[in-house]
C-alpha cells in the first residue's frame, strides 16, 4: 500500500484519534488538525477550522485524503473552506453518525469530489478488532477502496451502504435503542424509590438497563443529541416506540393475554434466526452479572 498524506480534522477527538492510529499503522502520514492541543507533537496543528487564519489551508498541501472527524453541523460548515484549499481529486472522508446531510452538502458544492463515509459502530475506547464499521459509498459495487484496506488491516468488519440507507439503518440501530434507554432513565429519575435499594435487588435485566443508561450518562451528551437530532429519519422509530408503549399498556389494561402472546410470537417470527443468536448474547451478558 502506497504511503499517503492524510489530514484528520478533529484529530484530538475520539474518532479522529482512532483513525489517526489506523492510518499510521498502515504507513500513511497523518496530519492532525484540532482547535485543541495536547503538547507539542509532530504533524499536529492547532487550527480553528470555522475561523481559519489566512495560511491555514497550507496544511492540505499534498494530501491524498481529508477526514472530517467532526460533529455533523461543524463538518458541513467547514466543508467550503476545505474544498477551497484542496484539489478536486482529494478524497473526502466523513465520520458523521448521520451521513446524508454532509453528503448532500458535498455533492452540491463539488459533485465530482471523491467521497467515502466511515462510521465505526463501537466506542473508540474499545479495541477495534472484529468490530463493525459502516462504509458509505456513492456506488457500493465498486472495487475495494484503499481506505477499506486500512480498516480491514485493523481486522474490522465492513458493511457497505449508501448515505440515505446508512441514516435509515442508524435510526434503528442507534436512535431507537438510545431512545428506549433514555425513556427508562426518565421514568427511573421520577421514581420515589431509593436507587440503592433497587440496585441491590435488581435482577440481570434491570442491571443491564442500568448499565446501558450509565454508559450514556458517562459519555459526552453531544454524541447522543446528534444521534437523535441530526438524523431526520430518527423521528419515525421514536414515534413507533411511543405507539408501542401505548399498545402494550392498552393490552395489559384490557387483560388480553392472547394478544400479548400473539405480539410476542410476531416479534419472534420477525427476528428469525437472530433470535437464537441474540438469546445466546443475552445469556453471556447475564452470566457476568449473576
Amino acid at each position: 500500500m502506497s504511503n499517503h498524506k492524510v489530514v484528520v480534522l478533529g484529530g484530538q477527538g475520539a474518532i479522529g484519534s482512532l483513525l489517526e492510529r489506523l492510518f499510521t499503522r498502515c504507513g500513511h502520514i497523518v496530519y492532525s488538525v484540532d482547535k485543541r492541543t495536547q503538547g507539542v507533537r509532530s504533524h499536529h496543528y492547532q487550527i480553528d477550522i470555522l475561523n481559519p487564519v489566512a495560511d491555514a489551508g497550507a496544511v492540505f498541501s499534498g494530501a491524498k485524503a481529508v477526514v472530517f472527524a467532526l460533529p455533523e453541523a461543524v463538518a458541513i460548515q467547514a466543508l467550503s473552506w476545505v474544498l477551497s484549499a484542496i484539489g478536486d481529486d482529494v478524497q473526502i472522508v466523513s465520520t458523521c453518525s448521520v451521513q446524508a446531510p454532509f453528503y448532500s452538502a458535498l455533492r452540491a458544492a463539488a459533485p465530482g469530489q471523491p467521497f467515502i463515509g466511515v462510521n465505526p459502530m463501537f466506542s473508540p475506547s474499545l479495541p477495534e478488532q472484529k468490530r463493525p464499521v459502516a462504509v458509505i459509498l456513492d456506488n457500493c459495487h465498486v472495487s475495494e477502496h484503499w481506505i477499506e484496506r486500512v480498516l480491514m488491516q485493523a481486522d474490522m468488519r465492513i458493511s457497505r451502504m449508501m448515505s440515505e440507507e446508512h441514516d435509515r439503518v442508524m435510526a434503528l440501530c442507534q436512535a431507537l435503542p438510545h431512545a428506549a434507554i433514555l425513556i427508562f432513565g426518565l421514568v427511573l429519575a421520577k421514581s420515589p424509590l431509593d436507587i440503592r435499594t433497587l440496585a441491590t435487588i435488581a435482577p440481570p435485566p434491570m442491571r443491564t438497563m442500568l448499565a446501558l443508561l450509565s454508559r450514556i450518562l458517562r459519555n459526552p451528551m453531544e454524541v447522543y443529541w446528534d444521534v437523535q437530532y441530526e438524523n431526520p429519519m430518527a423521528a419515525e422509530p421514536r414515534q413507533e416506540l411511543l405507539h408501542a408503549i401505548q399498545q402494550l399498556d392498552s393490552i395489559v389494561q384490557a387483560g388480553d393475554q392472547t394478544e400479548f402472546g400473539d405480539n410476542l410470537r410476531d416479534i419472534a417470527q420477525q427476528l428469525g434466526e437472530q433470535l437464537d443468536i441474540s438469546a445466546a448474547d443475552c445469556q453471556h451478558i447475564f452470566s457476568t452479572l449473576e
